[in-house]
C-alpha cells in the first residue's frame, strides 16, 4: 500500500470538523476554479472592484489575458463587469452577491478552524507549529541542478511526424 493515500486518510480524518466544512466549502465553490481566477477573487475580496486595466496590472497579465479569466468567472457567476462612472470606455470588475457570500462564509470558517486549533493544542505545541511554519517562510537555498541555469530534459521525439514522408 502506498503512503501517500494512508496519509491523505489520517490527515483528513484528524481535521477539526470546522477545517472539513471549509475544504468542502472551498471545493465545492471553486473545484474547477483555476490558481488565476482564485487570485482574481481574492484580489476583489481585498481590495473591492477594480478596473480591468488594474487587474491585469496586478496579475502581472496582458489585458486580454485579464479578460479572459474575467469572462470564465462572469460565465460562473462569481464576477460582474460594471460601467466606471467616470469613464464610459472603462469597465470595473467586481464580486457578486453570491461571490460575496462565499468570501464571507470561507472567512467565517477560517476564524472558527483558527479558534478551533488554538483550542486543541497547548503552548508547547503551538510554539513548535509557529517554528515550523516560520522555518517553511524562509526561502531555501535551491539544490545544485535544479536552479534556473539547470539544462531542460531534452524534448522526447515526436511520434510519427518526424520519420513522415511528405507525400505520405
Amino acid at each position: 500500500m502506498e503512503a501517500q493515500p494512508l496519509i491523505r486518510r489520517r490527515f483528513d480524518a484528524s481535521l477539526p470538523a470546522h477545517l472539513r466544512e471549509l475544504h468542502t466549502t472551498l471545493h465545492n465553490a471553486v473545484a474547477t476554479a483555476t490558481v488565476r481566477q482564485v487570485e482574481v477573487l481574492r484580489l476583489l475580496a481585498t481590495r473591492g472592484s477594480l478596473a480591468m486595466h488594474e487587474l491585469a496590472t496586478l496579475q502581472g497579465i496582458t489585458r486580454s489575458s485579464a479578460t479572459e479569466v474575467v469572462d470564465r468567472l462572469v460565465d460562473h457567476g462569481l464576477v460582474e463587469r460594471r460601467q466606471d462612472p467616470q469613464d464610459r470606455r472603462g469597465v470595473d470588475v467586481a464580486l457578486t452577491p453570491r461571490a460575496e457570500e462565499l468570501v464571507a462564509e470561507v472567512r467565517r470558517l477560517t476564524e472558527a478552524s483558527i479558534a478551533a486549533l488554538l483550542d486543541i493544542y497547548d503552548d508547547e505545541e503551538l510554539g513548535t507549529l509557529v517554528g515550523l511554519l516560520e522555518k517553511l517562510a524562509v526561502p531555501s537555498p535551491v539544490p545544485e541542478g535544479l536552479g534556473p541555469s539547470a539544462p531542460s530534459p531534452p524534448d522526447p521525439p515526436a511520434a510519427g511526424i518526424a520519420g513522415r514522408r511528405a507525400d505520405g
